[in-house]
Order: structure tokens, then C-alpha cells, then sequence
């Protein structure tokens, strides 16, 4: 618990630094803002997926405890999904690039359909076999 409230006011100072850092190079002149803040974010990213894991680790094992671990696991991986291909498009934007970060996010979409599509086939067929 104490490691993970260090890590996570390390975070938000790493966070300000590069804010402060972004602000400092533009007034000096430094043209790729876009490419710092990007190298900042993956940088936050990265440190921030031990802190992901021991969460999604807790909420499989209560899954797991519910008796729902497919289904849940499922749903972790759609709203993991979201988050990834969701924060990928806001930067092919904040870069200028709207058309990829439109195409980023209609993968996504594609993406997360497809890992729900086996469970609206079941519900389909438990449909059918209902009114059949």
C-alpha cells in the first residue's frame, strides 16, 4: 500500500515536470511540443503498468472468487482496450493527425466488438432456445 502511494505521487510530479519542462522548451523555441509531450506520456504509461497490474490482478481474482472469471476477464480487456486505442487517438489528434487518430479509434471499436462478439452469439442462442 505504502509503495503504491509513493509511486503514485511520483507520478504526478513526473507528470508537472514534464508540463513545466514542455512549457520552459516552446518558450526557447523547441518546435516538436507534440513529440516531447508523447515521449512524456509513454514514459508515465510505462511506469504506470505495475500500478495497472496489481489492479486488475485484484478485480480478476474477485471475479475468479464470483465464479464470473470469463466474463469478467472479457470486460477488463474491452475497458483496457478503450483506455489504449482512446488515449493513442487523442495523441494522432493533439499531433495533428485527425484521419489516423479517426482510423485508431474505429479499430478500436472493431477491436473490442470483436472480443464481446462470442458472448452476443450465446445470449442469441439462449434467446433462440428460449422461444424455440
Amino acid at each position: 500500500l505504502l509503495k503504491g502511494a509513493i509511486m503514485r505521487r511520483f507520478l504526478a510530479l513526473f507528470a508537472l515536470l514534464c508540463a513545466v519542462l514542455s512549457y520552459l522548451l516552446e518558450g526557447l523555441g523547441f518546435k516538436s511540443r507534440g513529440l516531447f509531450a508523447l515521449l512524456c506520456a509513454l514514459l508515465l504509461l510505462t511506469a504506470l503498468t505495475e500500478l495497472m497490474g496489481e489492479a486488475f490482478g485484484g478485480i480478476l481474482s474477485l471475479a475468479e472468487d464470483a465464479g464470473i472469471t470469463d466474463a469478467a476477464s472479457c470486460a477488463l480487456r474491452a475497458v483496457g482496450l478503450g483506455y489504449v486505442f482512446g488515449f493513442t487517438s487523442e495523441v494522432c489528434t493533439s499531433l495533428g493527425e485527425p484521419l489516423i487518430a479517426q482510423a485508431v479509434t474505429a479499430a478500436g471499436r472493431i477491436h473490442i466488438f470483436l472480443i464481446a462478439y462470442p458472448y452476443f452469439e450465446k445470449i442469441v442462442q439462449l434467446g433462440a432456445e428460449l422461444l424455440g
